[in-house]
């Protein structure tokens, strides 16, 4: 039936203008074409759209309900046509973003200047927090979040992938001088802990390779992740983070990495976004800048 599109359209131009020659010169064709594109209409429904007389058009008890969905479609097509004018057209308006801390500073305030050069017509209203927010109420457009707990949002989202880093656990050296380095996993509950807010609070830990041991309650909950790598760097407690973000203070020795060998736990990037807004140009435009400033990240994983 998609190919019989324009033919639908024809009809509607006869039915209105109730003549096949005002139609054929409304639609710069001749009337007898339009008259073949009528037969093959009514070939392809299997039943007759229009009574003709010499003077009259007349639709048939079908050819009125007919109508009726070729306006509907009409209207719909449209609406299509309007919404592909604006795909195509320059990004521009107020996008409402909620960012991860450390996302947010990283990979989005460290490339503004960049994103305004190609982008200039986009108002960007950043949040940047480690909070979830309540996509329902409308609080945001599109969240950048990197916690395997932005899973928990609605459904309906469109989640997109942006990195993939290892997590580990680390402690400071003055930590583990007072409290001791733990010789096994089964160690660990007897461990003093600092954890995000974020962080799924099971007990039960698990690790790649079936591996599983139980820990204790955080000691001290955080919602920034900068705040919970300060804390473990001031020896309060065993931190879970992810190794991209510790890895300066790996490689200083403020942080000493704990079983690396077998804590390989992914700790994920994603951006949400509902699924109807994801062509229009100022969300594809931020969607795609994003997505090209972290490419190096899902590369290394």
């Amino acid at each position: 039936m998609v190919t019989a599109i324009p033919y639908m359209m024809t009809f509607i131009e006869v039915v209105e203008k109730q003549s096949f020659s005002r139609a054929a010169g409304k639609l710069d064709l001749s009337a007898a074409a339009v008259s073949i594109q009528m037969k093959k209409l009514e070939q392809e429904l299997g039943f007759s759209l229009l009574q003709r007389s010499t003077r009259t058009l007349k639709l048939t008890e079908q050819g009125a309900r007919f109508y009726e969905h070729c306006k509907e479609l009409q209207a719909l097509l449209a609406v299509t046509e309007s919404f592909a004018d604006r795909v195509h057209q320059e990004p521009e308006g107020k996008l409402r973003v909620v960012s991860s801390i450390y996302t947010g500073h990283r990979y989005l305030i460290e490339h503004l200047s960049e994103f305004y050069q190609r982008y200039p017509k986009i108002q960007l209203d950043v949040e940047i927090s480690d909070r979830i927010p309540d996509f329902s109420r409308q609080e945001v457009d599109i969240l950048v979040g990197f916690s395997n707990r932005y899973k928990e949002l609605p459904g309906d989202l469109y989640c997109r992938r942006l990195l993939s880093v290892s997590a580990l656990f680390s402690a400071s050296p003055t930590y583990l001088k007072k409290f001791g380095t733990p010789e096994s996993l089964g160690d660990l509950k007897h461990h003093e802990f600092i954890y995000h807010k974020t962080r799924s609070p099971q007990q039960t830990l698990k690790f790649f390779a079936d591996i599983e041991t139980i820990i204790p309650p955080a000691k001290i909950t955080f919602n920034s992740v900068d705040a919970v790598i300060s804390a473990g760097l001031q020896g309060l407690g065993i931190i879970d983070c992810p190794e991209l973000i510790c890895r300066p203070y790996l490689k200083s020795g403020r942080l000493i990495a704990l079983f690396e060998d077998v804590f390989t736990k992914k700790m994920e990037g994603y951006l949400f976004y509902d699924k109807k807004n994801a062509m229009l140009p100022k969300f594809r435009a931020f969607i795609d800048f994003m997505v090209e400033k972290t490419k190096h990240l899902r590369e290394e994983s």
